[in-house]
């Protein structure tokens, strides 16, 4: 069974702006990663499948397929954590989420389900009136 991570996307205002930040990324390095300073103990159950999902102003609303994950050092000597991620992104239900600090592991079992693949030619606006369905608890 494969090991998810959740990560607040701090900044981030939409899933858009979380695009537009990756290909930004994309452009400099032709490949989507993400950069941390921890590297996980439970690797090895992540690339069995795993994928990050991202909390976005409170709520757990997108995930991507993470591919590799190695530890390196930046151009200071610090160890760091390179997550090599799929550029889909997959809009999710949508969960509320307390903040907290770096990346907390999250079991297949309690994974939001996707809900469709996200388009940055289409609006955000079906993902907020989902999103306040589930909060009033109707979906």
């Amino acid at each position: 069974m494969a090991l998810n991570i959740k990560k607040l996307c701090v900044g981030a205002e939409s899933v858009s702006d979380l695009y537009y930040r990756q290909d930004y990324i994309r452009s400099r390095h032709n490949e989507t990663i993400h950069i941390t300073r921890m590297f996980p103990k439970r690797f090895d159950e992540i690339l069995k499948g795993g994928s990050i999902y991202w909390v976005i102003k409170g709520r757990l609303c997108v995930r991507q397929e993470i591919l590799k994950i190695n530890r390196f050092l930046d151009t200071e000597g610090t160890k760091r954590c390179r997550i090599d991620l799929n550029k889909n992104l997959f809009l999710t239900v949508p969960f509320k989420e307390r903040p907290f600090q770096g990346w907390r592991y999250l079991e297949e079992k309690n994974s939001p389900a996707d809900t469709k693949n996200f388009d940055i030619n289409e609006t955000d606006d079906d993902q907020e009136i989902i999103s306040e369905l589930h909060s009033l608890g109707l979906v």
